[in-house]
């Protein structure tokens, strides 16, 4: 097995990956297709949880609150949360 590191860039890498696929045909819904989800795909990494789980955090982190909540306040876009992947990013990256 594997073992990938999970640096800052791995995961302002897996929030950016993420953020693409918010805006492609399946799209985000935060019942049905919500930003872990998009999260797990984009780490790619098969067994490994801990990729996914810390591009989470750091995204709880930059919106200062759980991001599953975050995501099912009302009027919440895929447009928002595209960008909110984005931001996340470039401040785990600085």
């Amino acid at each position: 097995m594997v073992t990938l590191s999970v640096t800052p860039t791995r995961i302002a890498a897996v929030l950016v990956a993420a953020s693409d696929t918010v805006l492609a045909v399946d799209g985000w819904d935060a019942d049905l297709n919500p930003v872990m989800r998009h999260l797990e795909a984009a780490a790619d990494t098969g067994s490994d949880v801990q990729t996914p789980l810390e591009a989470y955090d750091a995204l709880s982190t930059h919106l200062r609150c759980p991001a599953g909540t975050w995501e099912r306040m009302v009027g919440r876009t895929q447009a928002d949360v595209h960008d909110a992947l984005r931001e996340a990013a470039r401040a785990v990256s600085s």
